[in-house]
């Protein structure tokens, strides 16, 4: 188990992406040239790896944050949004006269499911030299995503040299990310990942093409079906929670949060990927990305109801 009391500054650190949300309920697609009234409206904070951060903090860990935003409107409510969830933001570059990241989601009222629009605004890319190294160096778990490569490939570099635990949100295989796949111990990858990495395989042949870069497992999210996982020892298929679900919107970036607080309670992993399908179900019962992200209380409550046979201790 961890220890909340050791001197090391952050338990977690995560490298990526911060953007704000601004999601809408509708009762369907809108066909062009149309107009269609929102049934519901919100505003809050998204990204993937500030969203995995927020939900190690939200799970009990000290959880710093590391990428970059502009000094407008939109950036300010990213660096207070990020504040009000306890993340320490001290290395948070603010790029002056830029805009920041911004994306519209659309809510399929009856599905739950999603459509994203999103910008990177005018942001020059994080780079290297822009990283706090002590920090990640000094933490135990470090968490990077896919749209940040130059800074994330020197990040999982540290922090592998550091015996800090690496886990990559590979959402999408773009130039540069193959090259940070051998400083991960877990490539957590989405469908659209695995069909890439593969060249349109089985997810099967998405894991262990993921696996040959020598990491301690290789797992693909499904959405609500759960999740697959390989190691050296085989396959293992996480069956998700059925749960009532009203906006699906950074269901993925929770799974990974919650993956690496699994992880650092040295849990197996089947119990990791059980405790990762938990949070994020939960996450699914409540608008927006962060707006459902539970405590650790809820998500054991959640999980002694519907796994009552499984240990978390």
């Amino acid at each position: 188990m961890m220890d909340r009391n050791s001197p090391v500054s952050m338990d977690v650190v995560g490298v990526g992406y911060t953007a704000v949300d601004c999601y809408g309920f509708i009762p369907h697609l809108p066909d062009l040239n149309s107009k269609l009234e929102m049934t519901d409206f919100g505003v809050q904070g998204g990204g993937p790896a500030a969203t995995a951060v927020v939900t190690m903090s939200r799970l009990g860990l000290k959880a710093a944050f590391i990428g970059k935003m502009g000094d407008d409107l939109l950036g300010e409510l990213m660096l207070k949004g990020l504040r009000e969830e306890n993340v320490n933001v001290d290395c948070v570059r603010i790029e002056q006269g830029k805009d920041s990241q911004f994306a519209f989601i659309m809510i399929d009222s009856g599905s739950a499911e999603r459509t994203i629009l999103w910008t990177r605004g005018t942001l020059s890319p994080l780079e290297p030299s822009e990283l706090d190294e002590e920090m990640i160096r000094s933490s135990k778990g470090l968490l990077i995503d896919s749209l940040e490569p130059g800074a994330a490939l020197t990040a999982a570099r540290v922090a592998k040299e550091s015996g800090v635990t690496v886990v990559i949100d590979a959402g999408t295989l773009r130039e540069g990310v193959r090259e940070i796949l051998p400083f991960c111990d877990y490539i957590v990858a989405s469908e659209l990942f695995a069909s890439q990495i593969s060249s349109g395989g089985t997810v099967v042949d998405a894991l262990e093409a993921m696996l040959q870069y020598g990491g301690e497992a290789s797992v693909v999210t499904l959405g609500e079906r759960g999740c697959v996982a390989m190691t050296e020892s085989g396959i293992l298929e996480i069956d998700g929670f059925n749960v009532r679900s009203v906006d699906t919107t950074g269901a993925g970036d929770v799974f990974h949060g919650a993956f690496l607080v699994g992880v650092l309670h040295e849990w197996d992993l089947e119990r990791v990927c059980v405790f990762a399908n938990a949070v994020a179900a939960l996450k699914c019962t409540r608008p927006g990305g962060r707006t459902g992200i539970p405590d650790m209380k809820s998500t054991m409550d959640f999980l002694g109801e519907r796994m009552p046979d499984m240990s978390f201790t």
